[in-house]
Parts: structure tokens; C-alpha cells; sequence
């Protein structure tokens, strides 16, 4: 004898969407931490090494990451507008340091340059205004006469399937697939809240409507909270800093309070009526805000996020292909758990619902869980190996959040299936 169906129970579509879900994560997860990093410079470091009559000798050492600076002879260049001057006399201790000399005269075409260097095993890299000709004059009219010279010795490089590299953040661009959809995320739940507050506060509105905008509400701040730990661990070990006074931090933090704040709200009412329509035209400004202070605000201030006020956005270095792969997946498959995560929570308040009316007058006393994270100084592994220990970390504390809310959400569920049977 077959046992019926849950009223609760997903339909086939719904579970095709969430194995579809389940995929695409595992596929994120999986090229986040095995595609391999472009090669690339770290730092550049120049002091002068002597005057000759009117001319001046730089000495330069560069740092590298990814590189292989000993497997080829590479060719190292200062370039400024049409400007290019050959780095002579190179020498690579190792793969990831190379050291060489330039020799210029009083008057340069410029005095800050940018140093790219080209190898037919790492392809070409550059580090923006990385060398300066301190001591030297600027003159607009003076020649560098190599540049047919460079330009002739360029080759090209098959790197394969790679994600880009970025000088400050590095290894840690895999937190584009980690940190950034929590934020993705959130939004889709939050708007599934203002979305139905409108139609709760509507003549057809009931109190399942509600109950879907409390439950997205819950959902969308587990991934506000991590979204801020994951930001905070990111910024620490980029910006130098758990927290900067950046317009896109600060309203992230008030975003995920206001929402705080909704929760406050309609656990202070006891009118149910009362309590739904004032939760409800709080969600709505809520929601409005969240879109102010994440989309609008920080793209007129100057911020250190891209895409905000001077700072231009993910171009299609920042961005590339290879990163696209990766980052849409991993939207989409974020969104897809938030939905789950969603939906299961969903299920708890209907649950509570039924046990509401079940208990008729029955006073009952309930509690929410308050969750404390605290760190500590263990930031010697975040700074090595290009910071790629920033991405284990963030990975982790997504992990720790998502398994913290499947335990919370294992015991509601289990306590109010008991109380449930007691009162059946």
C-alpha cells in the first residue's frame, strides 16, 4: 500500500530545477578552486644605481606570481602612451623573481611608466606605474628609440583555461563565485518578499502570503550575514582592514539591520492583523532601501568596489571568459539553494501556523536562536600563495553558515513535527 503524498511534497519540476541547482554549485565549486591563476606581477621595486654624466641607471627586481621567469628569456619593457623602454641585462633568480637594469637619460617622455614583460611560456603581463624615474625630468618631446625593437620581440602564449590575475587581489578573484552571489541571492529573496507584502496588503491578500514574506525575509539574512563575513574576511586580507569606510560595505550592513529590524517588528505585535499589515509596509521600504543603498548610492561615491563612482567595473580582463564560465553558474546555482533554503523555511512557518490553530488559546513561548561568530588572529595563511587562503576562508565560513542553518533548521523542523503529533 503506497503511502500519500505530502501536501508539502516538491513536484517533479521543482526537483529537476534543484538537481539542476545542485550541478551547477558543484560544478562552481569545483573550477573555483582547480582552474589555475594566470601568471602575473606582484610587485616591482626600483632604486637607482648611479649617475653616468646626464645619464641615470635604475636597478629593478620583480616579484612574479604563476610565472616562469627561468623556463625562458623574457622580454621586459617600460611603456608609456607610444613610449617604450627595454629593460637590459636580465637575470631571474627563480621563476617568480627577475631582476634587471634601464638606462635613461636626464629627459624622459614621462616619468611614471608601466612595466609589462612578455615571455612565449607566460604570455604578456604589466603592472600599471610600476616604475618611477625619480631624479629625471619630464619632457613630452624626448625619444625612446625602441620601439620597433620591443614591439618586434613580442611572442605569444597558450596559457589554457585560466582564470585572470589582478595585482592587489589574486588568488582571491575566486571569491567572485563565493562571496558576490550571497549578495545575488539575498536580493532574489528579498524581492520574493516584497512581492508578496504587496500582495498580503492587497483586498485578496491572506496570511500565506505573509507567511512567504516572513520566511524569505529569514532566509535572505543567513545569506546577508555571510555575504558580510565573507566581504569582511576578503577586505582584511585586500584592503588591509576587517572594515573600511566604503559606501557598498556600510550599506550592506544597514540593509541586513533593516531587515533585523523587520524581524523585531513583528515579533513586538501581538494582532495579527495589525502585525501583517505594518511587516508588510516595512518590507516594502525595506526593500526600496536595499536597492538605494547596494545599486543607486555607491555608484555616485567613490568606493573601492568596482563599478562604483570613478572605479570602473569588471572589464573583460577582470571578467574574462574564463570567469564568466564560472561566476553565472554560480549565481544561478546560489539562487537555486536560497530557493530551497526558501522553501524549507516556508514549510516550518506553515507548520507553526497549523500548531497555532491547532492549540487554539494555548499560550506558547517561543525563541529564536542568536548566533555569535568570532574571529581571531590567524592571518599568516591568508597572505601566502597569493592569498589563496582568503578563498579556503571564505569558502569555509559559507560552509559553517549553511551547515549552521540546516541544524537550526533540523531541529525547528523536529520539535514541531513532536508537538504537532502530541496535538494530532
Amino acid at each position: 500500500m503506497s503511502m500519500p503524498q505530502s501536501p508539502f511534497s516538491p513536484s517533479l519540476g521543482v526537483r529537476l530545477i534543484r538537481t539542476f541547482g545542485v550541478l551547477l554549485l558543484g560544478y562552481a565549486l569545483v573550477m573555483t578552486f582547480t582552474v589555475p591563476l594566470g601568471p602575473g606581477i606582484v610587485d616591482v621595486r626600483v632604486s637607482p644605481g648611479g649617475d653616468v654624466g646626464r645619464r641615470t641607471t635604475f636597478k629593478l627586481d620583480i616579484e612574479g606570481h604563476n610565472t616562469h621567469f627561468s623556463e625562458s628569456t623574457p622580454v621586459v619593457f617600460l611603456k608609456r602612451g607610444e613610449h617604450f623602454v627595454v629593460i637590459r641585462d636580465l637575470e631571474a633568480t627563480d621563476d617568480q623573481h627577475l631582476a634587471g637594469q634601464v638606462i635613461l637619460d636626464k629627459f624622459v617622455p614621462a616619468l611614471s611608466w608601466d612595466v609589462f614583460i612578455n615571455s612565449p611560456v607566460d604570455g604578456t603581463m604589466s603592472f600599471a606605474n610600476g616604475f618611477f624615474a625619480q631624479g629625471l625630468t619630464a619632457n613630452t618631446k624626448a625619444k625612446s628609440p625602441d620601439n620597433d625593437a620591443v614591439l618586434n620581440r613580442l611572442s605569444q602564449a597558450d596559457l589554457g583555461f585560466h582564470f585572470p590575475f589582478q595585482p592587489n587581489i589574486m588568488e582571491t578573484i575566486r571569491n567572485l563565485m563565493l562571496h558576490v552571489p550571497m549578495w545575488f541571492t539575498m536580493f532574489l529573496l528579498m524581492g520574493i518578499s516584497f512581492a508578496q507584502s504587496i500582495r498580503s496588503l492587497g483586498a485578496a491578500g491572506t496570511a500565506e502570503h505573509d507567511m512567504k514574506a516572513l520566511a524569505s525575509v529569514k532566509t535572505g539574512m543567513w545569506f546577508g550575514a555571510l555575504g558580510l563575513l565573507t566581504g569582511s574576511l576578503w577586505a582584511k586580507f585586500t584592503w588591509g582592514a576587517w572594515w573600511v569606510d566604503d559606501p557598498q560595505l556600510n550599506g550592506a550592513f544597514v540593509t541586513v539591520m533593516v531587515y533585523a529590524g523587520y524581524l523585531v517588528l513583528r515579533s513586538s505585535v501581538q494582532d495579527e492583523v495589525l502585525r501583517t499589515r505594518l511587516s508588510a509596509v516595512y518590507n516594502l521600504f525595506g526593500f526600496c532601501l536595499l536597492v538605494v543603498l547596494l545599486m543607486v548610492l555607491p555608484r555616485f561615491t567613490e568606493s573601492l568596489h568596482p563599478g562604483k563612482g570613478g572605479n570602473p567595473a569588471f572589464s573583460s580582463y577582470d571578467l574574462d571568459s574564463a570567469l564568466r564560465a564560472v561566476f553565472y553558474p554560480a549565481v544561478l546555482g546560489w539562487m537555486i539553494l536560497g530557493a530551497w533554503m526558501y522553501d524549507k523555511t516556508l514549510h516550518l512557518e506553515r507548520m507553526r501556523a497549523a500548531l497555532a490553530v491547532s492549540r487554539l488559546q494555548r499560550a506558547t513561548k517561543a525563541g529564536l536562536p542568536f548566533l555569535l561568530l568570532t574571529t581571531s588572529t590567524w592571518s599568516e595563511p591568508f597572505v601566502n600563495h597569493g592569498k589563496m587562503g582568503v578563498v579556503v576562508g571564505v569558502a569555509v565560513i559559507i560552509g559553517l553558515g549553511l551547515g549552521l542553518w540546516s541544524l537550526v533548521h533540523t531541529r525547528q523542523a523536529r520539535a514541531l513535527n513532536q508537538e504537532m503529533e502530541r496535538h494530532s
